[in-house]
């Protein structure tokens, strides 16, 4: 079954749903966003992440230029898109990720 993570970016009031699909040597992405940014970085990943992809993320397709495009660094899109394959591949346990329900950044003392 699909691994589907959403993303709310409240900073810049932009929200991203991300699907891992596992098939044979890695895993299929799609991603649905209000932001164009992350629409152009999910056609470059059409073609979906390897699994050396989804574990070496300084050397991952995921982070080059030409596929991150112009999204910021502090976009938590990108890290949800290991989120997802991890779930997906079983790195993280499902049934933890449901247990909690999600994972945050907190602005405390600003």
């Amino acid at each position: 079954m699909p691994s589907t993570v959403k993303v709310n970016m409240r900073v810049c009031d932009k929200t991203c749903r991300i699907t891992a699909t596992h098939r044979e040597g890695g895993d299929d992405i799609t991603m649905v966003s209000d932001c164009k940014q992350l629409r152009d970085m999910a056609a470059a990943l059409e073609g979906g992440v390897s699994s050396d992809d989804i574990l070496d993320v300084y050397n991952s397709r995921v982070m080059k230029p030409e596929v991150r495009g112009t999204v910021c660094l502090e976009c938590l899109a990108v890290p949800a898109i290991f989120n997802a394959c991890w779930l997906e591949e079983g790195m993280i346990s499902k049934s933890l990720a449901r247990k909690n329900g999600s994972n945050s950044v907190d602005f405390d003392e600003v």
